[in-house]
Order: structure tokens, then sequence, then C-alpha cells
């Protein structure tokens, strides 16, 4: 959320760490009542709303504008929209952690995709420079 150590908001966060986070998160410094009228422009708050849900941010830069929205009630809106956008990668993140022998199965065939055409690059590399000395 800012360049400070340990103020981001991690993929594999959970509900109430992200909640915990935003509650902690610094907004518009000019606004000091929930009715007064904010700046979205200079709130990092908004930035998130703007980035990661662009569909509200209209409806919430009109509410924080008027005054009609407190920072609170923003930043738990915020959570509840990253919240449900992280919530299909925890469930397949849960899924894998359940599963470490298929999470082996599936390294070892994309290493043994990835050197296949590693090879093959090479291959054409070696004969486009003309080194291809022992025909590999």
């Amino acid at each position: 959320m800012s360049k400070s150590l340990g103020n981001g908001i991690e993929l594999d966060a959970s509900a109430e760490e992200i909640r915990d986070k935003l509650k902690k998160a610094k907004t518009d410094p000019s606004r000091i009542r929930k009715d007064d009228p904010g700046h979205p422009g200079i709130c990092p708050v908004f930035s998130y709303h703007e980035a990661f849900l662009a569909g509200d941010a209209p409806e919430i830069r009109e509410s924080c504008e008027r005054g009609s929205i407190g920072c609170t009630a923003c930043k738990e809106k915020l959570a509840e929209g990253l919240n449900a956008l992280l919530e299909p990668m925890r469930e397949r993140r849960a899924y894998y952690e359940a599963k470490p022998a298929d999470v082996d199965e599936i390294l070892q065939s994309g290493t043994a995709k990835a050197r296949g055409i590693g090879r093959e690059t090479m291959r054409e590399v070696r004969e486009a420079m003309r080194i291809d000395y022992f025909g590999r």
C-alpha cells in the first residue's frame, strides 16, 4: 500500500489480514470528519479502487467528493472487493497445498517440456551461428 516495509497486501493474505491492513491505510489527510468532502485524487485507498475495482470507482469517487461515504466505509468496500477478487486464488492455493505430489508432477512435467524447447532453440542457434561442430 506504500513503500514502507511490511505494508503490502500479499496475494495469499487472508480476508482478515486484508481488512486489518486496510484499516491502517492512510487516506485523504484533509478530511477530518466523515461527512467532509473528500479528494479521491490524493487518496491511496481510492487508487486501489480504480486499479482493482474499476466498476465501482466512479460511484466511490462521487460519494467521497460529496462526503456521503466515510473513509472507514470506503476501506470496507475495498476489502470486500479485494477479498472477492482473491478468493478463487485462495481456493486454488488450498487445493494444491493439500496435494504436494500433484505440484511435484506439474513441476517435473513443465521442466521436461522447457528442456525440450530449450534444446531445440539451442540447436537452431548453433545452426544459425554455424557453430554446430558436433551435429547436436
